[in-house]
């Protein structure tokens, strides 16, 4: 079983990108906060989203916004300058908006609830955004996310 399941801060606003397959995508990083030995730390975890997901991301999340990300680890290997290392990245498979970003919250809200009425969807407390059906873009080469 592959599943990932994380909570955390998006660390900038997300962007709308095109794969060399011709869909559509984000690549962000989810800061999450880990506690151990009585000590907290922060890892900073890469995720991407395609699709349905990734439009909605664009549209209503900010730099700050809490997230709960479910999806799967996919691994890649790479041999950037003749040195060989892995790529781990959370593939994105439904992204849940939980909260506010430290002041932008409240719009996000409200456009994301007028978003819902003007195309009759329910109405929710909290933000979901699932990917469409064809949730594994197989034709689509992950190592593009990281690229700038």
């Amino acid at each position: 079983m592959n599943s990932v399941n994380l909570i955390g801060r998006i660390t900038k606003d997300p962007e709308l990108r095109t794969s060399s397959g011709g869909k559509v995508f984000v690549a962000f990083t989810l800061a999450v906060n880990e506690y151990g030995a009585g000590t907290q730390y922060t890892q900073f975890i890469p995720c991407f989203a395609w699709e349905k997901t990734a439009e909605n991301m664009t549209k209503f999340v900010k730099k700050g916004s809490q997230l709960a990300v479910e999806g799967s680890i996919s691994v890649r290997q790479d041999n950037s300058n003749n040195q060989y290392s892995t790529v781990v990245t959370v593939r994105a498979n439904r992204v849940q908006f939980l909260g506010s970003s430290q002041g932008s919250g409240a719009n996000n809200s409200q456009n994301y609830n007028q978003h819902q009425q003007q195309n009759n969807l329910p109405q929710t407390n909290n933000y979901d955004f699932d990917l469409i059906e064809d949730n594994n873009p197989s034709n689509d080469d992950d190592s593009i996310l990281w690229e700038d």
